[in-house]
């Protein structure tokens, strides 16, 4: 089978750039033909201004025609996400694409299908265009499925899939993590305002003032950086919080090991976060939002406690497990 994949640029950042070159890995072993064009971007540490914005989807769009008009394929896959940004791109890009007899599939990664019906008319006249030019939507939880089908999209094309997850080799792990004094804490992410950061240290002021130990690591970067090193200073939380800027996804595993608790009370719009996912996987006590992938593959007390996105409520679940050794051993 002859599949163009539309992939992450290989200097995204986020969940996508890690886990869908394993993805098309797999394809290919699997004996698939796959083409690869650059489809997804993203923002780095500040939003991209509109008029690169505008001109990369049109070189986007006009790189897939060329692709497609040069060979045939099956599959057109589409990494993507569902808001006003990228329903606007993938409906440009598709309207160029040459007729053919190929399936088109969007892999959404993170996705607001509910909020965008009240977007406007022309926003539901696009998402009317790609719900009739699509043949499958993936979406990553079940929660955004139930949301696909109220928007209006067959139930027949909604498809709950998953991503690869993947933990770099030589990582070598804490050997007990249940006589723990002085805490580890670790937050990784983009850092924009929906995925928690600045809760996350207002959190850790109230686990300060309860007489716990304990150093915060924010490993990455993004728009919200300067606002949360402010909110640091403001609340006296110089020698309690550390940030390390970006770090390339393969250097990152590390932290996650050298780590006694992972906090992460995310609102944001997106499926599976790698990185909750990855703290599952290297035995961390997680303290995190029950959405998304988290509500259908995370259970509390087995492997996490669910928290609100309210500071006081954050803290008294990263309180819980520093008093409890059994509950963070177990």
């Amino acid at each position: 089978m002859k599949i163009l994949v539309g992939m992450p640029s290989k200097d995204s950042w986020g969940g996508p750039a890690a886990c869908e070159p394993l993805f098309v890995d797999a394809l290919r072993n699997a004996g698939h033909d796959v083409h690869e064009e650059d489809f997804v971007f993203g923002d780095k540490e500040r939003p991209t201004p509109i008029t690169e914005r505008v001109s990369r989807v049109f070189k986007t769009a006009l790189r897939l025609r060329r692709a497609m008009t040069a060979e045939r394929f099956d599959i057109v896959h589409l990494n993507t996400s569902f808001d006003l940004k990228t329903i606007l791109r993938d409906a440009f890009c598709i309207f160029l694409m040459p007729r053919g007899e190929h399936k088109i599939f969007l892999k959404m990664h993170g996705s607001d299908a509910r909020g965008q019906m009240d977007a406007g008319f022309f926003v539901r006249r696009l998402i009317r265009y790609l719900q009739t030019k699509t043949d499958g939507v993936g979406v990553l939880s079940s929660e955004e499925k139930r949301e696909f089908i109220g928007a209006g999209f067959s139930p027949e094309r909604i498809f709950q899939v998953t991503n690869i997850v993947s933990f770099e080799s030589g990582s070598t792990a804490k050997s007990d993590r249940s006589l723990v004094t002085n805490f580890e804490l670790l937050f990784v992410s983009r850092f924009i305002a929906t995925k928690g950061l600045i809760e996350t240290i207002r959190a850790c002021a109230i686990v300060r003032d309860a007489s716990f130990d304990f150093t915060l690591k924010c490993v990455g970067d993004g728009e919200v950086r300067r606002e949360a090193e402010t909110v640091v200073r403001e609340l006296g939380l110089e020698k309690y919080v550390v940030f390390t800027g970006y770090i390339p996804e393969g250097e990152v595993t590390q932290y996650y090991f050298d780590s006694d608790i992972f906090v992460f009370p995310t609102r944001h719009i997106e499926g599976i976060p790698i990185a909750l996912f990855k703290a599952a996987i290297a035995g961390l006590p997680i303290v995190t939002t029950k959405i998304r992938a988290a509500a259908d593959l995370l259970s509390e007390p087995g492997n996490c406690l669910f928290c609100t996105q309210e500071a006081e409520n954050i803290a008294d679940k990263i309180i819980a497990l520093m008093k409890n050794e059994k509950l963070r051993a177990s």
